[in-house]
């Protein structure tokens, strides 16, 4: 009877629910007089396109420039300077350094603009505002800040930060307020005579010559000595801090961390009408003309699992940067060493700050958890040894129209074509861009004892998918084999010498390669889990710094769980080293990796070792390799890599980014061919082609010839869609698509971007062609065209 009343009630409510629905649906679309969807289509597009998912147009407010050039730009006379303690250091045709040695300060006079960057957040005190908490002030006004915990006390809650004016105790003459009746812009800067405590820091200029000097920095109150050391390099202003110059003579306190000119060209407020510039996933721009009223903090390269220690945002390159004004003043700064260990922190204005700003933290250690029993308890500690890499910072100035997130991404890239990072290697066939197309061949399903294979995918099926393509004018094909191995697929790496279908595979090489196309197999030496068997648990899977086996669970959509390991990077290029002449012998092109290029951690084996030494490891692994695909790929491999796949397309997205820009493909443009994350798993439609040819990135899709509902009890059923029939128009369409868009700038380097009105976008290229594209769901008319809605444009020379 009870379980008949539940079911009665059930139905009762369900039968309302609809009734209400059907009732408010039918009635909703007879109110004329409300909101008319399709009238306000275009208004719900236009909040999109003003998103953060996209690149806004740059401030032309003519009251917020006028405010900003008459109230906001920094000017100092020689005189100013001089009172103030600055002394002249270098001086060429393009910049005028000028340091301050107590306080640690710097000011760049950048002569081809006429403008002034200072390391101190300047414009103090404006609008008569009272900054007079002593502590704040101290932080702000000195450009080096030490970070330390007392060597009895340590924990992340203990952590103190000081800076030189801090530990030197100093105090000021006055409020630092400036006002109408006292419109000295240097009083936020003036000490009280007599207050700055040389027994407790002091800093002397050693080593001095025409383009460098060093600054020995003695910390006596905390026992630390360290040098930093200044200097031009063309153009360019480095600061180079010494590992092995750091001393530690007392035993009460113990260094963890220096940040060096930490507000750097710190904006105020509103009132600059620029951006930060910050290399989370594709690239971000945090505007400065609005309060954001928090933070970020992120390791470069991602989290570091050795120490427990998660990261969001996706730091694939050591660089950042802050423009003040578009197509006219800003500079970014290039981590060259020590960026392992390098933390990239930004601060917005809000409650707690009256400043935009952004720099790096230079981790000499790390504060970890120590683990003393089976239970899992313990402390946290850190390590006796510091790092043992340098940490040295390139600050470029950028001026007039290369003062942009543009001019960033191609300052950064000429470096790295300078270095011989990046050089042509673009997948080209008859003038055509790439596709990458993978096809995965098995995977395997529990049976009653162990598992069975689930073949998805033979080699003469691909070989029969590839000459269809071909057919169809897609003569650029860029293969990738997953599963070929008898151990399966997912979780299963890194596999055996052995596969199922190696015949097949031998003859599909030789048919590509003869193309001119490339073919690769997956494999990954990085991260394993239980599954595989080739992985001794005891001598294979690392420790992290607590000593624990870094393992995770991980359960797939049938709810089955299975341990992940993460492998010991010595043991990991072993492994790689015994399988290359199985890959040479069998014809293929290359690898293809998911790990190798985003994976960094530090680990414990009989003693700590850092994220440096796995990188040297693993940079081993990638050159043992004529060709080589990484997934979405972090600096340290550029040299290394012939593809770059899964390129994030978007980033973070936190709230407070307010622009999607394309800094990683403009960095990559011209040198490495990047794809897209598979499109058959693409949600955002017509868009993300836009997209697609907005940033030159070139198409991927993930097929199998079996039904996909074939593999449903494999690990591989996260591939929820990935059957050839039915992607095989679309894939046709999608490349012609693209192609007839970027096929004209293979090749060719970014030269510029413009966002010429809202959804409207110029890409402009070293070989003169121009790419319109426009996210509108109208048409544009721009320099005499009409670009079609939701479609692009490209002009020849």
């Amino acid at each position: 009877m009870v379980k008949l009343m539940k079911y009665v009630i059930v139905i009762l409510l369900f039968s309302m629910i609809t009734a209400g629905i059907v009732y408010g649906s039918s009635g909703y679309l007879d109110i004329s007089n409300e909101i008319d969807v399709e009238e306000n289509y275009p208004y719900i597009n236009q909040m999109l396109l003003e998103s953060s998912r996209y690149t806004q147009k740059e401030v032309e407010d003519a009251q917020v420039l006028d405010n900003y050039h008459d109230n906001f730009t920094l000017v100092y006379t020689l005189e100013e300077l001089d009172s103030l303690g600055f002394e002249l250091m270098f001086d060429t045709t393009e910049l005028s350094v000028y340091f301050e040695l107590d306080s640690f300060s710097m000011i760049v006079y950048n002569k081809v603009t006429n403008y002034f960057w200072s390391s101190r957040p300047e414009f103090q005190g404006a609008s008569g505002t009272r900054e007079d908490n002593t502590r704040n002030r101290n932080l702000m006004n000195s450009g080096l800040w030490i970070e330390y915990v007392r060597a009895l006390n340590i924990s992340s809650a203990t952590i103190q930060t000081e800076s030189i004016y801090s530990l030197a105790d100093v105090s000021y003459a006055n409020n630092g307020a400036v006002t109408e009746d006292e419109p000295d812009h240097l009083r936020p800067y003036y000490l009280e005579a007599g207050s700055y405590n040389y027994r407790r820091v002091t800093n002397a200029i050693t080593n001095q010559t025409g383009s460098s000097f060093t600054v020995n920095v003695d910390v006596k109150y905390l026992d630390f000595n360290f040098d930093v050391v200044i200097s031009l390099n063309q153009g360019s202003l480095e600061v180079y801090i010494p590992v092995e110059q750091i001393e530690e003579s007392g035993d009460i306190y113990r260094l963890l961390g220096i940040q060096v000119f930490p507000y750097f060209g710190a904006a105020r407020e509103d009132d600059f009408p620029g951006y930060i510039v910050i290399p989370d996933g594709v690239g971000a721009l945090v505007r400065t003309n609005a309060r954001h009223n928090t933070y970020f903090q992120a390791r470069f390269y991602g989290t570091d699992i050795g120490y427990g220690t998660m990261t969001i945002p996706n730091l694939t390159v050591p660089v950042f940067g802050i423009v003040h004004e578009t197509g006219a003043n800003g500079y970014f700064v290039n981590v060259l060493e020590g960026s392992e260990n390098a933390q990239l922190l930004a601060n917005f204005w809000g409650d707690n700050t009256r400043y935009h700003r952004i720099g790096t933290r230079y981790n000499v250690r790390h504060i970890y958890r120590y683990i003393i029993n089976k239970a899992g308890e313990g402390n946290e500690t850190i390590s006796d040894e510091m790092t043992t890499q340098d940490l040295r910072l390139s600050y470029q100035f950028l001026s007039d129209d290369e003062a942009s997130y543009v001019g960033i991404a191609k300052g950064y890239r000429d470096h790295l074509i300078a270095e011989g990072v990046l050089t042509q290697r673009e997948k080209v066939v008859e003038g055509n861009i790439p596709i990458q197309l993978d096809y995965l061949m098995s995977d395997h399903e529990p049976s009653f004892i162990g598992s069975t294979r689930v073949t998805m995918t033979t080699a003469s099926q691909v070989l029969n998918a590839y000459e269809y393509f071909k057919s169809e004018g897609i003569h650029n094909q860029q293969l990738t084999l997953m599963g070929w191995s008898r151990d399966g697929f997912i979780n299963r790496n890194p596999y055996r010498t052995n596969s199922w279908d190696k015949r097949g595979i031998e003859n599909l090489s030789e048919h590509v390669i003869e193309d001119g196309n490339t073919i690769y197999l997956t494999n990954d030496y990085i991260v394993s889990s239980e599954l595989s068997r080739r992985v001794i648990y005891n001598r294979d899977v690392a420790r992290s710094l607590d000593r624990l086996k870094i393992v995770r669970n991980r359960r797939n959509l049938n709810g089955q769980v299975t341990e992940v390991y993460h492998l010991y990077p010595e043991q990991s290029l072993s492994m790689a080293k015994s399988d290359i002449n199985f890959f040479n012998d069998l014809g293929v092109s290359g690898l293809s990796m998911h790990q190798l290029g985003s994976t960094l951690f530090s680990y414990y084996d009989q003693g700590n070792y850092g994220r440096s030494y796995g990188l040297e490891y693993y940079q081993e692994i990638a050159s043992l390799y004529d060709q080589l695909v990484l997934s979405n790929s972090n600096v340290y491999m550029y040299q290394y890599i012939d593809g770059y796949s899964n390129m994030a397309i978007t980033n973070s997205q936190y709230d407070y980014y307010t622009d999607l820009v394309p800094l990683i493909p403009i960095i990559l443009k011209g040198s490495i061919s990047y794809y897209t994350p598979n499109l058959n798993f693409n949600a955002l439609a017509e868009d993300r082609f836009l997209t697609m040819v907005d940033f030159a990135i070139n198409p991927s899709y993930m097929l199998t010839h079996e039904n996909t509902y074939e593999m449903r009890y494999t690990a591989s059923n996260i591939f929820y869609t990935t059957t050839l029939s039915d992607y095989e128009e679309e894939i046709v369409t999608a490349y012609h698509y693209v192609n007839d868009a970027l096929k004209y700038v293979t090749d060719a380097y970014v030269i510029d971007r413009e966002v010429i009105e809202t959804g409207l976008v110029k890409v402009s290229y070293s070989n003169q062609v121009s790419i319109y594209v426009n996210y509108n769901y109208t048409s544009r008319n721009v320099d005499a065209l009409t670009i079609a809605a939701r479609s692009y444009e490209v002009i020849l020379p």
